[in-house]
């Protein structure tokens, strides 16, 4: 997720730096492998930008904050690098689906989000005026520690 200007670059850096991997990590422990719901819990997969060659792995944890409401925690390496944030989303369901939506800001620029969870597959694009892409996500193999954590 990179954006087009140093001065962009730099914003998203700090802001995926600020969360903090060992709250991610903490995060990810308590979160069950699959839920009731079939949203909550973790879930891994990869990133890829849509305008640019830039992606990478990246593992997720919902947390359930009401009807219909997630809080979802990212951590997503690129290259050498890795960060985490976070971003409410919210939806409805439709019969086996997930759909939903969200969006939050980071230092100026608003980041939308929008996708499906059903099953075990999370699939969800993002978008933002210097960005946009797509998460393709699974449930994991069961696991205390999240599959990239040799990289934080």
């Amino acid at each position: 997720m990179k954006f087009q200007t140093p001065r962009g670059s730099l914003a998203l850096g700090l802001a995926l730096s600020l969360c903090g991997c060992s709250s991610f990590e903490s995060r990810w422990s308590a979160a069950p492998t699959t839920s009731p719901d079939g949203v909550s819990g973790r879930w891994v997969g990869t990133w890829q930008n849509t305008n640019n060659a830039h992606g990478g792995p990246l593992e997720a944890v919902l947390i359930s904050r009401g009807t219909n409401a997630f809080a979802a925690y990212f951590h997503a390496g690129w290259g050498k690098h890795s960060g985490t944030f976070q971003t409410p989303i919210q939806g409805d369901r439709e019969g086996e689906s997930f759909r939903f939506q969200g969006s939050k800001r980071v230092f100026g620029v608003k980041i939308n989000t929008a996708g499906t969870i059903q099953s075990d597959e999370f699939n969800a694009t993002y978008e933002s005026r210097f960005d946009s892409g797509t998460f393709t996500l699974k449930r994991p193999i069961t696991s205390d520690q999240p599959p990239s954590s040799s990289t934080k």
